[in-house]
């Protein structure tokens, strides 16, 4: 029993897939739905404009298995 080979040029292979998301947008997505914020609030804390409130960063530690206190240590 072979299995039939599906017919798909080049270009359309790679258009199937230019739109996934990239492992860091997976991890902003993750912690959005994590803490209930949305995805810019989750950039902010990545760029140091925002801190998370503390019970937030107890959220972020838990799920992570990180301090919570480290995380954000150097903003």
């Amino acid at each position: 029993m072979t299995k039939e080979l599906i017919k798909k040029s080049f270009t359309e292979l790679y258009l199937e897939r230019k739109n996934e998301p990239t492992p860091a947008q997976r991890f902003i997505n993750e912690v959005a739905e994590l803490t209930k914020r949305s995805e810019q609030t989750v950039r902010m804390w990545l760029s140091g404009v925002q801190i998370p409130d503390p019970n937030v960063k107890k959220v972020i530690g838990m799920h992570f298995n990180v301090d919570p206190d480290t995380l954000f240590a150097n903003a």
